[in-house]
Formats: C-alpha cells, sequence, structure tokens
C-alpha cells in the first residue's frame, strides 16, 4: 500500500499511447520529475479527460516552499521534488512548475480525503531538516499547498485554482488549503 492508499482498478483506456493513469507500475527507483513544459501539459489534459470521462478522480497539487533568507529557491524546490519522488505511490506524478513551484498530481485522491492528503505531503517536507550546500546549518523548510480536484475544466484553470488555494494556504499560516468556489 502507498502513502495515499491503494488504487482502483483503471476505469477505462488510456487517451495516448503511453499515458498511464493511476496505474500500479514497477520502478526501479524515485518517480521521475518531469520538467518539461509539452510533456506537463500533455499528461495533465489527458488525466483531465480520464476525469471527465467519470469514473476516476484526480488531486492536482502547487506546492512551493515559503522565502527563506539567503537560500536559493531552486535548491529548495529541487530538494522537495527528491522527497516526494522517493515517497509518492508509483502513479503518482511530479512536475516542475517554473522555477519556484511543483505541481503534483495524485490519482483516485477522492474530495473528502484530498485535505489529509496535503497534510501527509507538508509532513514529508517538514519531518526533516534540509541540508543546504555552503550551509553550516540544516534549514527548516516550510511549504504553502494548494490542491484542486480535477474536472473538465481546462487544465490551466485547474492549476490557476490550486495557486489560489495555495496563496490562501500561506495567507491562514496553515500552509494547505483545497480550493473552492468562494477563492475567486
Amino acid at each position: 500500500m502507498g502513502l495515499f492508499g491503494n488504487p482502483k482498478s483503471p476505469a477505462g483506456g488510456t487517451e495516448a499511447a503511453g499515458f498511464e493513469f493511476g496505474e500500479r507500475k514497477e520502478m526501479s527507483g524515485p518517480l521521475p520529475v518531469v520538467d518539461n513544459l509539452v510533456e506537463t501539459v500533455q499528461w495533465l489534459e489527458n488525466a483531465r479527460n480520464t476525469v471527465a470521462r467519470g469514473g476516476a478522480s484526480c488531486c492536482l497539487v502547487v506546492c512551493a516552499p515559503n522565502p527563506i533568507d539567503g537560500i536559493a529557491m531552486e535548491l529548495t524546490v529541487g530538494e522537495i521534488a527528491n522527497r516526494f519522488a522517493h515517497s509518492l505511490r508509483s502513479y503518482d506524478a511530479i512536475f516542475r512548475h517554473g522555477r519556484e513551484k511543483l505541481l503534483v498530481a495524485l490519482p483516485h485522491v477522492k474530495p473528502s480525503d484530498a485535505p489529509a492528503v496535503l497534510q501527509r505531503l507538508n509532513a514529508i517536507v517538514a519531518r526533516l531538516p534540509f541540508k543546504m550546500p555552503n550551509q553550516s546549518v540544516d534549514i527548516s523548510v516550510t511549504v504553502s499547498l494548494g490542491g484542486v480536484m480535477m474536472d473538465s475544466n481546462p487544465a490551466q484553470e485547474l492549476i490557476n485554482r490550486a495557486d489560489k488555494a495555495m496563496d490562501a494556504a500561506r495567507i491562514s499560516g496553515n500552509h494547505t488549503c483545497m480550493w473552492t468556489a468562494d477563492l475567486h
């Protein structure tokens, strides 16, 4: 059983050759962190189409470290991506989103479970201090996480909603927030 539970049986076929949505796979190492925008958009659109057809759910999360004076955000984001890559299920997906954010796609997460999943993602980052190059002390990193349940809206709209939730999480000090319609 993965960190976030067991997957349901795959619903329907895949959208494109090589696209696997929520299918457990054997891996010989950590999840890959995709930093190619075309691959990111293709995966997200295929996932959105799968969810829109029904029978599947997916939580899309935007994650960004809270700023730390004197620390390069790219290094921090890289370490967060590494921790997620070693902790998530084999069918989850991690994408770089610019220099200072990550997108994490979590198939088979139910809306009722999503807030707890965001808390677990937060714990993956917060549980151990970061060892950063050229730093004499280890640093504690906090992140803000915004989540949205995928639906038939365009992928960019879903990302924007998760971004708004992340901003709300940062402002509230809770560090996690799921998007709701009142966050416009």
